[in-house]
């Protein structure tokens, strides 16, 4: 379970990285142009358009790769880091790689125009890579490096004393992007813990606490909406009420906790009989019932005896001695009709307790509505 949460975690922090840099496709074109513009101050217009053809190229690769990880499932985020940090890492490389090309030894304007691209770009990363470490930190190399640089090449006390101010820019930059990365940690992580706690919660709403199946109140909002469904599209719905023959009686004898473990036994034989598109809950007590959807009278009067020979082999073997549990099961089905679930379940009862009047262990086929 753990693994599983770390792993989701990781999914999301790399999410949120993907997210921030996707504003690069609006950001990173015309910052290009800009860029390529002020390098014909140093170079020949030709070598500009090549670093700004190149680069718009490699913005296009890792947008593209962004663009595939949001549509991607959730699956290996290691996998896709090592993606987008080679994607990403291209277009940091491309940008430090100005120094190369504008900066001019003895030349201050060219190296403050080095430096500035350069501050710029280590507070972008800050701001934009913070979510996902690794990245953050893969993503900050080149600019630094590019940053504190070309000063040392220099080697006069100015350049010095840039490349110290330098150095503690890039540290003070780093500790804010870690202190934010720790920050958004922990609040994927709290994000986390609070979607399982809600999940749990609207699990146990839902549940009955004794047998794991659903309960009365989730079976009536179930019910309504198979009905609607039933109701629209003319098929039929059809509804099992079952209940435990003789319970009481078993309460009495062996106590409330040997009754609970018979509960919870037929329970399980319910579980097994029923398809994956039903709706099988415990309504309160011995009671229970099952909506069958798309189900005609032939094929739920089939599956309430399937059932009940199910149950009747059933041998509970408790401490205090040995339980057979059978049931008896009325069957109701609606069929093209505007009747309520409320009018259904009455049928099916009536249709149950005619089965305990008729002898017990039984199925009874309640009678079709009158038009």
């Amino acid at each position: 379970m753990e693994e599983a949460n770390g792993a989701s975690v990781r999914w999301h922090q790399l999410r949120l990285y993907v997210d921030n840099h996707l504003h690069d496709r609006y950001l990173a074109p015309p910052l290009t142009v800009v860029v390529a513009a002020l390098l014909t101050l140093w170079v020949p217009v030709g070598q500009a358009l090549l670093w700004a053809g190149v680069e718009l190229v490699v913005i296009a690769v890792y947008v593209s790769v962004y663009l595939r990880f949001r549509r991607a499932p959730a699956e290996d985020a290691g996998r896709w880091a090592r993606r987008i940090a080679l994607a990403h890492g291209a277009h940091m490389a491309m940008w430090s790689s100005i120094v190369v090309w504008a900066y001019q030894p003895g030349d201050l304007s060219s190296l403050m125009f080095v430096m500035l691209v350069h501050v710029g770009l280590i507070s972008l990363t800050v701001v934009m890579s913070n979510p996902h470490r690794r990245l953050l930190l893969s993503d900050l190399v080149a600019p630094a490096v590019a940053l504190v640089g070309p000063p040392l090449l220099d080697g006069s006390l100015f350049s010095v004393g840039l490349t110290a101010l330098g150095l503690l820019y890039i540290a003070l930059m780093l500790l804010v992007g870690l202190k934010i990365h720790a920050s958004t940690l922990e609040a994927l992580v709290l994000r986390q813990r609070n979607d399982q706690l809600i999940s749990e919660l609207e699990r146990q709403v839902k549940r009955d606490a004794l047998t794991g199946l659903a309960n009365r109140r989730h079976f009536i909002e179930t019910g309504e909406e198979e009905l609607q469904r039933a109701t629209r599209y003319r098929h039929p719905l059809a509804l099992l009420m079952v209940d435990i023959d003789h319970f009481k009686p078993v309460n009495d004898t062996y106590g409330h906790l040997a009754g609970d473990e018979v509960l919870k036994a037929v329970a399980a034989v319910c579980a097994e009989s029923v398809r994956g598109n039903d709706c099988l809950a415990r309504l309160g007590g011995e009671e229970f019932a099952i909506l069958m959807p798309e189900t005609g009278l032939d094929e739920a009067g089939a599956a309430a005896e399937r059932l009940r020979v199910a149950v009747e082999r059933l041998r509970c073997e408790l401490h205090e001695g040995l339980v057979t549990p059978t049931v008896s099961i009325g069957v109701a089905i609606i069929e093209n009709t505007g009747e309520s679930l409320s009018s259904l379940m009455r049928r099916g009862d009536r249709a149950m307790y005619a089965a305990k009047a008729q002898g017990r262990n039984q199925v009874v086929i309640a009678p079709a509505l009158a038009a």
